[in-house]
C-alpha cells in the first residue's frame, strides 16, 4: 500500500507541478509536440552529466551540515515532513523503492521541472541569466520557508531557522539553475541529477541513520 500510495502521489505531484509549463507551452505553439524538449528532455554536453553527479556530494554536505542544529534535524524528522512519513514504516524493500520514488520523481523532478525548466527558463529569457535565475532561486528559498512555517503543524520555528533556511534553498536553486540553464544548455538532466541524488541521501539518512 506504501508504495501504491507513493507512485500515485508522485504522479499527481508530478502533473501538479508541470501544468503551467504545459499551459503556456500550448498558448504559445498550440500543439504538445516539443513540449519535453522545451523542459530540458534531451541530451547534455558529457560535461554537463559530470557537473551534475558532483554537485550531489556537495549538497549533501551542505544540507547535513545543518543537522547539526537540533531545531533542524527536529523539524527534518517531524511528520509533516516527507523524511519524517517514511520513519514510521518497517524497513524493508518496499520502504526503500518509496523512498527512491519520493526523492527522485515526486521532490527532485517535480520542482525541476517547476522552478528551473519552467520559471527559471522564462525568467532567464526575459532578463538574463544572472538576474532570473536570481529571481527562481529566491522563489524556490521562500517556498521552502513558507512550508516549514505554515504546513508543519505543532512545531515553533525560530525565525533564525527560517533565515538559515532560506538562504540555504536559494543558494542550492541558484547552483541548480546554472547547471540546466548554463552548464546542459537548457536540459534539464544535470540538475534533475544532482537534485534527485541529494534528496536519494538525505532520505535515507534521516529514515535509517537517526
Amino acid at each position: 500500500m506504501l508504495l501504491i500510495n507513493t507512485v500515485f502521489s508522485s504522479l499527481l505531484q508530478l502533473i501538479f507541478f508541470s501544468l503551467p509549463a504545459l499551459v503556456l507551452f500550448l498558448v504559445r505553439n498550440r500543439k504538445f509536440k516539443g513540449f519535453l524538449k522545451y523542459l530540458g528532455f534531451f541530451k547534455p554536453p558529457g560535461y554537463a552529466l559530470q557537473m551534475g553527479i558532483m554537485s550531489a556530494p556537495l549538497l549533501v554536505i551542505l544540507g547535513f551540515g545543518a543537522t547539526v542544529w537540533p531545531e533542524f534535524r527536529e523539524i527534518m524528522l517531524s511528520p509533516g515532513t516527507v523524511a519524517g512519513e517514511f520513519r514510521g514504516y518497517d524497513p524493508g524493500l518496499v520502504l526503500v523503492l518509496s523512498i527512491f520514488i519520493s526523492a527522485v520523481v515526486k521532490t527532485a523532478l517535480a520542482e525541476e521541472i517547476f522552478f528551473r525548466a519552467f520559471l527559471g527558463r522564462e525568467l532567464v529569457n526575459r532578463w538574463g541569466f544572472p538576474f532570473g535565475n536570481a529571481i527562481q532561486a529566491f522563489l524556490f528559498g521562500i517556498t521552502h520557508v513558507l512550508l516549514f512555517r505554515y504546513f508543519l503543524e505543532g512545531l515553533e520555528i525560530s525565525s533564525v531557522l527560517l533565515a538559515v533556511i532560506f538562504v540555504g534553498t536559494c543558494a542550492v536553486g541558484y547552483v541548480l539553475g546554472y547547471l540546466q540553464l548554463l552548464v546542459g544548455r537548457g536540459s534539464i538532466i544535470p540538475n534533475w541529477i544532482a537534485h534527485a541524488l541529494t534528496n536519494l541521501a538525505a532520505f535515507l539518512i534521516m529514515v535509517f541513520y537517526f
